[in-house]
């Protein structure tokens, strides 16, 4: 992890001991921010109660409906003021037994203010020794400004932190420690103006670096070779739209041309593409002539080759 990434994660991680904890974690999307969240998940020790929503296009009460299932509570009575009971039940018990609650929201950009609000409120009940639920609340930057429109709950957050872009040596470490866990020994394949610019496409977003890497490599796979060349850099960068992704996030994306069908796709790259994907599906039956695989093309007059698709 970079040094801001340990940062957000020794945040998160107070929550776990932590009573009064309620932490804010911001970051452009494919920051890490779920991925600090998995990694949480995976170290926890003590016993606890996680209770993680990943979908928050909420309703009003909806909010209630998950946070009880997800607690593994049976509702009968699907009133909003009885689901809070029973919730506010099922967290008293917990805290009787030194049990802590967590409730680790992701995405919650999208919560509403009444959503936002009910958790500032369920953060706030109190047993007798503190706060009965801890909270964790993950999100894009909008996130920040949704809190701080509540005063109250802005008051109430702990801790904040926001992730931004990797450095230039800490998108250059990200790399290569990709590869080695994906078993690469060889001679390094990202080296110095390469890194430079994958980390000026990117901006240093990590899911941004995975995806101009993946495409790089494909390249070079495609014509069949050990080393990165600069030029595929420029071939792929909107193939993979790096620089449309990170654009639209600042809502900084150009103006496009009217196009007619393809003509804003690079037919050439595709084609090397396509190659490299037939290439390996070829290696594949070759190394298990007798397996059928979802990557060998069906037979028969209607089979399509990534090739021909390409072509076409």
């Amino acid at each position: 992890m970079s040094q801001q990434h340990s940062r957000a994660y020794v945040y998160m991680d107070s929550t776990t001991w932590s009573p009064e904890s309620f932490v804010v974690i911001s970051g452009e999307v494919g920051s890490g921010k779920t991925t600090l969240l998995k990694k949480l998940i995976r170290g926890m020790k003590r016993e606890l109660q996680l209770i993680h929503l990943a979908y928050t296009n909420l309703q009003s009460d909806d909010l209630f409906h998950l946070l009880a299932r997800e607690a593994g509570l049976e509702v009968t009575d699907t009133n909003k003021i009885a689901m809070l009971f029973a919730i506010k039940d099922h967290l008293v018990r917990m805290s009787n037994r030194n049990i802590p609650v967590i409730l680790a929201v992701d995405e919650a950009q999208n919560l509403s203010a009444e959503n936002l609000e009910d958790i500032r409120m369920l953060a706030g009940l109190e047993g007798e020794s503190g706060p009965m639920m801890r909270v964790i609340l993950l999100g894009q930057p909008e996130l920040r400004q949704s809190i701080n429109a509540i005063p109250q709950l802005a008051q109430r957050v702990k801790l904040h932190f926001h992730l931004g872009g990797l450095s230039e040596s800490e998108t250059k470490g990200y790399i290569n420690h990709r590869l080695y866990v994906a078993g690469y020994r060889g001679a390094p394949l990202f080296t110095g103006e390469l890194v430079t610019r994958i980390q000026d496409v990117s901006r240093g977003i990590p899911r941004l670096i995975n995806k101009l890497c993946d495409g790089l490599m494909l390249c070079a796979y495609a014509d069949e070779r050990c080393h990165i060349e600069m030029d595929d850099l420029d071939e792929i960068r909107r193939d993979v739209m790096a620089e449309d992704l990170f654009a639209t996030a600042l809502g900084t994306a150009p103006e496009r041309a009217p196009s007619h069908g393809d003509a804003g796709v690079d037919h050439n790259t595709l084609l090397r593409i396509a190659i490299a994907l037939e290439s390996i599906a070829a290696s594949l039956e070759a190394a298990a002539p007798t397996v059928e695989t979802s990557v060998t093309p069906s037979s028969g007059p209607a089979a399509t080759t990534p090739l021909k698709a390409a072509q076409k």
